[in-house]
């Protein structure tokens, strides 16, 4: 039974073109593929479709996973967290940012996620201001962009960030102090604007 199989020997056997191990592989990560698409995106129904677009990219990209730079179950959520964030940057959402401080390794960050507003009025305002901060989030470096999302949407641990990137803490951190930073002053301007 292929469930007992460590990931390395699915993997070999899908490239085998063996489909009874992909099989197995999905069964083993669809739940946390779902989770992933969902703490993102926040909506069920886009975070099941994601889910399954995961699978087919994953499906496609298999040969290019490389266990010597990490392990299959980070390159796949790398995968999975980049797709729900295409797809969640692609569209126009209703949702609420909160500005508040939270510390964390000395970072002082100002921006929460939930979910969206009960009055249209709220709603209006709630969406105006995701729009304002993905027109801020998309002039960021793509280190610093991707480091943003996965801490203020995904609200991923620094430690947990810096694996996915493959990179250091301390690049990590100073990527999300730099985005913050970045981010604050843009949606400062914005909001001054006549």
């Amino acid at each position: 039974m292929t469930s007992q199989l460590p990931d390395e020997d699915l993997i070999a056997r899908t490239l085998e073109g063996d489909e009874d191990a992909f099989s197995e592989l999905y069964e083993r990560y669809r739940q946390p593929v779902f989770a992933t698409a969902y703490r993102i995106l926040h909506d069920a129904d886009e975070a099941l479709d994601a889910s399954q677009e995961i699978f087919v990219k994953l499906y496609r990209s298999l040969a290019s996973w490389n266990a010597a730079k990490s392990k299959f179950s980070t390159w796949l959520y790398r995968l999975a967290c980049n797709h729900a964030i295409d797809l969640w940057r692609g569209r126009k959402r209703g949702g609420e940012i909160q500005l508040g401080e939270e510390e964390e390794g000395g970072l002082r960050s100002e921006y929460h996620i939930s979910r969206p507003a009960a009055s249209p009025l709220r709603q209006l305002e709630a969406r105006e201001t995701i729009a304002q901060v993905r027109h801020c989030t998309d002039i960021l470096p793509e280190l610093q962009r991707k480091v943003f999302a996965l801490r203020f949407f995904q609200q991923l641990k620094l430690e947990e960030i810096a694996e996915m990137e493959n990179c250091s803490l301390g690049t990590v951190k100073t990527s999300l102090f730099r985005a913050t930073r970045t981010v604050r002053r843009c949606l400062r301007r914005r909001r001054s604007m006549p």
